[in-house]
């Protein structure tokens, strides 16, 4: 039996948690630093268990660019709208981000997500 998380023991990919976040924070910009938002996310994967199987794909090395390949998916859904030096939450993205946080995430991870997000806007916000 193997210990720890594994990518196949996720519930979650990176991007629906994103995505869960943005719809728990009150503000809709946020920095598009990817440097920093892999270290501040890399910081909240240590506080918060639902976060750590993150830490576990992204590594020392990769974790921006982890996260980059999630934010990327986000603006491809139009959740999200980049501009020099920041993210938007489009007011659709939002209604779509809470909607799915709604539907998906089970109420034993929605604390954790809530509390990962209060995190991510003091430290990215803009």
């Amino acid at each position: 039996m193997t210990q720890g998380p594994s990518p196949q023991s996720m519930r979650y990919s990176i991007d629906e948690v994103l995505s869960g976040m943005l719809a728990s924070i009150t503000r809709d910009k946020f920095t598009d630093d990817v440097e920093r938002l892999g270290a501040v996310f890399k910081t909240l994967s240590a506080k918060h268990p639902l976060l750590a199987p993150f830490a576990a794909i992204g590594g020392e090395a990769n974790f921006s660019a982890v996260l980059r390949v999630a934010l990327q998916k986000l603006v491809d859904k139009a959740l999200i709208h980049h501009e020099p030096g920041r993210y938007t939450l489009t007011p659709q993205g939002r209604a779509s981000c809470v909607s799915s946080k709604r539907t998906l995430f089970k109420a034993g991870d929605m604390g954790q997500l809530e509390a990962a997000a209060r995190d991510f806007e003091e430290q990215v916000a803009v």
